[in-house]
């Protein structure tokens, strides 16, 4: 209020200079034209006269009613202004809905320590929430968890660790590989939208190399990584509330970025939207990447070892080495997914990367449904025969398997296959003649990749 009322008295002020200020102009320049003969009033003409006579007149007639008029204007103007302005003074921070309900929030001058205390008591931390507990489900490829049927948030404990392992990556070479919890992919994680996830990282990893999360279902900056980024032999844990749903890749983030995604460090988790995907008959979890290496080295006897390890150049390059699905050549040829003939198939697909841009097309298939990029929300494509899945992206396939026979999972770029981007599908179930029919035996050409 006391403001409202020094802005109306300083006002009043400048109304008072001016009017002083227009009279002594106004005299001024009555006296300066008055002294001029080319100003006489017997030379004016009849309409520039009235006109010049109105702006240099220094007249008083009619003076004291004038004045009182107009100080009864200017108190009715004060009375009006400080009316409102205490008016609005008092709707400071109020808020109406249509349905007639208000809500008061604190000025907006309140000092910064009762904002913050309003905010603190509004707003509860994700340390503070009442939720149930729950321990998630964590599976390695190509497993999925089951559906989660409840319909409500709980806290949701992820435990993950960071490792470093040499193991097989193709038929020919091993590799040290930087891991999740030991495997290549990560762990598939699955949760309900809603949900918090309670992420506790532990690091491993014996060459002192640093780890953390970046999971692309984390809202808010690095997707999680500056709150996870643990040390040798560090723990640390960060909550997340799970926002939208949707299927998200999941990977380190310590620079160089890529020498940590190109080692194996990525996964994925399914936030489950509310209203879940209609059921299906079985799911799995794919995750394409591939691997850069230098060519190997020899021995002390000149033998050529078994073991290649990481390419700077090649990376650079883009020039990918080793193309596979879940870590390493043969991860779904020596053990292929399996189905039984009429079942319903859903694949959660990603690409880890780190460069290269997956076709992803399963030959003798078509994607019935194709919940492109992930989006849950939306209505899937239907019909589809490639999709395309770019590095830190995914996708989820529905399959109806209605012939029996084994499917092969490419990306069709195809000169890949020859670097280890392929899978199976076997469906079993008796032969469909009124789909798929010879008089002549099926003849596969050999060493073919493709048709086992």
């Amino acid at each position: 209020m006391s403001a409202a009322i020094s802005t109306l008295f300083r006002a009043k002020a400048r109304y008072t200079i001016a009017t002083s200020t227009t009279s002594h102009i106004t005299s001024s320049r009555s006296s300066h034209f008055a002294s001029r003969p080319c100003f006489r009033a017997s030379t004016f003409s009849p309409k520039r006269g009235p006109q010049v006579s109105r702006y240099i007149t220094t007249s008083t007639k009619g003076a004291g009613n004038g004045s009182n008029a107009t100080w009864a204007k200017y108190i009715l103007a004060l009375s009006a202004t400080a009316g409102a302005s205490w008016y609005l003074y008092t709707q400071q921070g109020t808020l109406r809905l249509d349905s007639g309900k208000t809500f008061t929030h604190l000025h907006p001058l309140a000092p910064d320590d009762e904002v913050s205390l309003a905010n603190a008591q509004a707003i509860k931390s994700l340390e503070t929430l009442d939720l149930p507990e729950e321990s998630a489900i964590l599976t390695t490829a190509p497993n999925v968890p089951p559906p989660i049927t409840r319909d409500h948030p709980v806290l949701l404990n992820v435990d993950l660790t960071t490792t470093a392992k040499l193991e097989q990556l193709t038929n020919q070479y091993k590799y040290e590989k930087w891991t999740f919890n030991d495997t290549v992919p990560g762990p598939f994680i699955r949760a309900r939208v809603g949900d918090v996830v309670n992420l506790k990282i532990t690091n491993h990893d014996e060459s002192g190399m640093p780890h953390n999360i970046d999971c692309h279902a984390f809202l808010g900056p690095g997707g999680g990584a500056p709150l996870t980024t643990v040390g040798q032999g560090e723990t640390k844990s960060a909550r997340f509330k799970l926002q939208k749903p949707g299927l998200y890749v999941y990977h380190c983030a310590v620079g160089p970025v890529g020498v940590h995604i190109g080692n194996g460090m990525y996964g994925l988790m399914y936030v489950q939207p509310e209203k879940e995907l209609p059921a299906v008959d079985k799911e799995y979890y794919v995750m394409q990447s591939e691997f850069y290496h230098e060519p190997p080295e020899k021995d002390e006897n000149g033998q050529v070892k078994d073991t290649v390890e990481f390419s700077w150049s090649h990376a650079l390059r883009e020039a990918a080495d080793v193309v596979v699905f879940n870590g390493k050549e043969g991860a779904l040829t020596k053990t292929p997914l399996k189905a039984n003939l009429n079942e319903t198939v859903r694949i959660f697909f990603g690409n880890g990367g780190p460069n290269l841009t997956s076709s992803f097309h399963v030959i003798g298939s078509n994607f019935d449904k194709v919940y492109r990029d992930s989006d849950v929300l939306s209505p899937p494509g239907q019909c589809v025969q490639t999709v395309s899945v770019p590095p830190g992206g995914s996708t989820i396939v529905d399959m109806n398997m209605v012939i029996p026979g084994t499917y092969t999972l490419v990306d069709h770029a195809i000169f890949r296959l020859e670097k280890g981007a392929s899978g199976y599908l076997m469906v079993s179930g008796e032969p469909t003649p009124h789909l798929y029919h010879s008089n002549q035996a099926p003849m596969p050409c050999e060493g073919c990749k493709l048709h086992p």
